[in-house]
């Protein structure tokens, strides 16, 4: 699976920079997160309800970091779900 390349979105959180998309693929909603400066490196697609607020994507880094998401190292995409205002981890 490859992150996609057209459309992406910056944000700078904590003194980092991201990239991100939000996605519907096969009917879900989904919320697609790397960092800009690892080349190849993991990332984050967080199940979300159909709204989007801007919140939430800093919300979804801050709990995939202190859930075992590294972005700079080379590993299947980190999953989490959106659910009742705060994330929960999908496993594998």
């Amino acid at each position: 699976m490859l992150f996609p390349t057209k459309g992406l979105k910056a944000i700078n959180h904590k003194d980092t920079h991201y990239r991100w998309i939000y996605r519907n693929r096969a009917g879900k909603n989904e919320l697609w997160v790397e960092m800009s400066a690892s080349a190849a490196g993991q990332f984050m697609i967080a199940d979300v309800p159909r709204v989007v607020n801007l919140e939430m994507i800093p919300k979804a880094i801050d709990f995939a970091r202190a859930n075992g998401w590294d972005p700079l190292k080379k590993a299947d995409p980190f999953r989490c779900k959106y659910v009742k205002g705060s994330f929960q981890h999908l496993e594998a």
